[in-house]
């Protein structure tokens, strides 16, 4: 019999016996068929894009450097960690908000960094000069001149 006969006889415990058995086949049936769906969604071949950098992760106006590796003043190597940086160029992070660098800030950094590099600039210039001079001797010595 079927649950609506058993409804018009009055049996009402069997015609739910009958609803929550049928119900349950539905169920069974969907649980099946999403599995599936699941199964060949999650094992999706996805192409990863090689020019993102996956060491930063953009959230929003900000950056979060994940790691880097770096040499201190005295020559060790560092480990950097999640450092947050603003994603806006001439933004700062103050606390936990993303704040405009203000002009003077910014020209008295130009300033100091001017004044900084006067000197390293002419050092960096020596310094290759006197590499190429070194290769130049060398591929003298060589014949390759």
């Amino acid at each position: 019999m079927n649950f609506v006969d058993l409804l018009f006889q009055n049996r009402l415990d069997e015609a739910k016996d009958k609803l929550v058995a049928h119900l349950g086949a539905i169920t069974a049936a969907r649980l099946e068929e999403t599995k599936r769906y699941v199964a060949s969604d999650s094992y999706e071949e996805v192409e990863i894009d090689e020019a993102r950098n996956p060491n930063l992760v953009k959230m929003g106006r900000i950056t979060k450097v994940r790691r880097r590796i770096r040499r201190n003043a005295k020559g060790r190597i560092v480990v950097q960690k999640n450092t947050r940086r603003s994603g806006i160029k001439g933004y700062r992070l103050s606390g936990n908000t993303v704040k405009r660098i203000p002009a003077t800030v910014r020209l008295r950094k130009a300033r100091l960094l001017k004044r900084s590099w006067k000197t390293t600039r002419r050092a960096k210039l020596r310094r290759s000069l006197l590499k190429r001079k070194m290769s130049m001797r060398r591929r003298a010595s060589m014949g390759l001149r």
